[in-house]
Parts: structure tokens; sequence; C-alpha cells
């Protein structure tokens, strides 16, 4: 990938390392260097983005100082020039590594997206934000695309393509009689007999008789048995399977390409009547009940857990809304904004928050910077208090979210688990 992106962050001031090529390098070779690091530990891909998203994160995170160890390899001196932690120098090569790995795969464009989706609103950002707001948008749309093409359906009625069966390589000898060697046996047939010395005047039942059909029909034979022999050479299984099993693997190829093609088509119909049942019936598959049952402060988080269930994990922009729209079904209101103190408070006090403990078990106690999903289920596992929230996700307690950002905020966080799992 060009250094467009690199040269687009030098240039909005997020950072100076001056005018030496020989540091554009050294960015340049730890860029490459994160890249290679972070293909083979994808689980780590939403904390550095998370990272990479916010100006104002703990020079403490785990996630600077690993970077930091990348880029020093290069730019030894580095601390010399910046005796405090330069997280703005390692946050611009975490946003081109990020950017640069998911040009290069469409998985990791979508892990990146949907995490700093779910943060991007809450970000102070300041010079960076337009490269921020570019990063998001070239990844958003190549996991949009990836996404669209997963869920499409047929516009063409399927067709086997064939080609025409041609049996080329096949070809029949010329068979023909050694005239001369026959005409030399007849020759020597009508001599005459040597026992007898008789010619042919002696007719058919003579000894010359014999002697001629014996000499006659032996000559024949043999030029026929020649020429029949040349025939069966020329004409060989080889030359009959060969071009038949071409014709067959070459329909067997369309025959499949074409059967993909429609299940993919049914595949994605399946999954589309899917959503619209559960959004028509409000019916919640893991608690087994109707979602109007469901406590108010417990629906979005259930919601979204239901909705990760019944998806493919590679999922188009749109089942975010329909969402969000079947929650309005339930609470037109949902639009309302709610401070992330007060629902953390809401939800301590619930008492059937025991009922998500059985679905939203996977607990996350790693240090330094995570999602807004992760928070709740460890606070909701007596793991971590409310007045933590902001150390752990950048977010401030005081910012506000509706119940259907939250809500789709659980669905993107629950897909990436899913994604970053391969």
């Amino acid at each position: 990938m060009e250094n467009n992106f690199l040269q687009s962050t030098l240039k909005s001031g997020l950072f100076d390392i001056g005018d030496s090529d020989d540091r554009l390098k050294w960015l340049e070779k730890s860029i490459a260097d994160l890249v290679k690091f972070l293909k083979k530990n994808y689980p780590l891909l939403p904390k550095y983005s998370l990272v990479a998203l916010d100006p104002n994160i703990s020079d403490s995170e785990p996630v600077l100082t690993d970077v930091e160890e990348i880029v020093t390899k290069y730019w030894k001196a580095l601390r010399g020039k910046y005796p405090e932690m330069p997280r703005n120098i390692h946050r611009g090569v975490i946003l081109n590594a990020l950017l640069q790995l998911g040009n290069e795969d469409t998985i990791a464009a979508r892990i990146i997206y949907l995490t700093s989706s779910n943060f991007y609103p809450y970000a102070k950002l300041g010079k960076e934000k337009e490269i921020i707001k570019t990063l998001l948008t070239e990844l958003g749309e190549i996991a949009e695309k990836h996404a669209v093409e997963e869920w499409s359906l047929i516009d063409e009625a399927p067709i086997i393509k064939l080609s025409t069966l041609k049996i080329n390589e096949i070809g029949f000898g010329k068979t023909t009689l050694d005239k001369e060697s026959l005409k030399g046996d007849l020759l020597k047939a009508i001599q005459n007999n040597p026992q007898t010395n008789q010619g042919s005047n002696h007719g058919g039942n003579s000894s010359w008789g014999e002697h001629f059909a014996d000499k006659a029909s032996e000559g024949i034979s043999e030029s026929f048995n020649k020429a029949f022999d040349e025939f069966n050479k020329s004409l060989t299984p080889d030359s009959i399977e060969k071009p038949i099993n071409n014709f067959f693997s070459a329909f067997k190829k369309s025959l499949n390409e074409t059967l993909k093609s429609s299940f993919s088509s049914i595949v994605a119909v399946e999954r589309r009547s899917k959503l619209l049942w559960w959004k028509e019936t409000l019916y919640s598959p893991s608690l087994k009940k109707s979602y109007r049952d469901v406590s108010k402060t417990l629906i979005p988080l259930i919601m979204g857990y239901d909705l990760n269930s019944q998806v493919a994990k590679i999922t188009p922009l749109s089942v975010d809304y329909l969402l969000r729209d079947t929650l309005y079904i339930l609470n037109e209101k949902n639009s309302e904004t709610i401070k992330y103190k007060d629902f953390l408070n809401q939800l301590d006090k619930d008492s059937s928050k025991s009922d998500l403990l059985n679905y939203f078990k996977e607990i996350n106690e790693t240090e330094g910077r995570i999602s807004v999903t992760d928070f709740i289920i460890l606070f909701m596992n007596d793991r971590v208090k409310a007045k933590e929230f902001t150390v752990r996700t950048g977010i401030k307690e005081n910012d506000e979210i509706s119940v259907g950002d939250l809500s789709v905020t659980i669905f993107h966080d629950l897909l990436t688990k899913r994604l970053t799992s391969k």
C-alpha cells in the first residue's frame, strides 16, 4: 500500500517527525511489523482499534507499550526526542496498520469498523478527526460491500453452462487390403499343385482346386487380418474415455457452481425470513418468552444477544436498523438517551439481571481498554465497579446513549467476538 494515509497522518499534525526521511522510513517499517503482528493476533484488533481512536488514552495502556517496542526497534532514539510516552506517534502507527490490514482482509475491515463505530461518537478527537473519519469510511465501505454480497439474492435464473461434447482425439486408422500382397498370394494359388503338377484346367474338385482354395483363402485372410489389426490399434479406450471424462468434469463444475449460487440465494432468503419472523413475534429465543415480559433495562442487552445468535457473522448495516426498529415496536421512546452511569445503576438494581448471566458468559479481564459490552459483562458479574467505566472504556459516565444505540453496540461487540475467533 502506498504511504498516502501516512502522509495524511503527518499533515494532520497528529505528531511531528520533522523533515527526517529516516524517521519516515522507521515509521513505515514499524507499521509493516505491526500489520504482521495483528494478522497473527486477530483477537487484539478491537483493543488496538479502541486505543487508536482515543486521544486521551492512558500512558500506561499496555497496547502503547507493545507498539513502542516495535517502533524503537527502528527509531532507537525515540525517547530521547520524546521523554514522555509519545502516544500520538504510536496511535498514528496503529491507525496506519489498521487501514492497511483492513484493505487486505475484509474480515479485519469488519472487526475494525464494528469496534471503532461503537466508540467514535464519544471520541474527543482533535487534529486526527479527518483521518479517522477517512479510515472508518473506507473500511466501512469494504465491510458493507462484503456483507451485501453474502446476503444478496440471484437476479437471474441459474443456468448450467455446458460445452459441446467433442471427441477430437479419436480417429479411425485407414483400413485397406494390401493389394500387391493379395495379388502375389493369388498368383501363387493358381500355380500348379507341386504334388500333382496339375493346373487350373482340372477344376475345383481336383487336387489343384483344393490347393487353390487353401492358398487363396490364406492370402485373403492374412490381408484382412492385417488391415483390421491396424484399425484396432487406432481405436483405444483412452481415446474414447478422455473426451467423455473431460465433458463430465466440466458438467460437474458448472452444476456445482449453479447449485452453490442457488443455495446462497436460498440462504439469503431464509436469513431475511427468519429476522422478519423474529421482529414480528417479538419472542426471545434465549429467554423463551416475549420481549414484552422482559424489563426495559435488560431488553437492549438481550435483543442484541439474540440477534447476534441468529445472523451470520458477516452482516450488512441494514440489520442494525432492523434491531432499532424492533426496539421501537416495544418502546416508542427508545430514541431517548440515558447516561451510562444511570443505565449501570438501573442494571445493578434490576432483580432479573441474573437471567442474562447464562448468556453473557465470556468474561474479558484483560488489562487496558475494553469494549462497553465487556464492561457490562464484568459489571454484572461483580468484577468491576460502575465508577471504573470511564477508565476501562474511554467513555465518560455522563455521556449519553439511546436504547437503540446501546443494543446495536452490544450486537456489534458480540459480532466482533465471533469474527476474531477465527
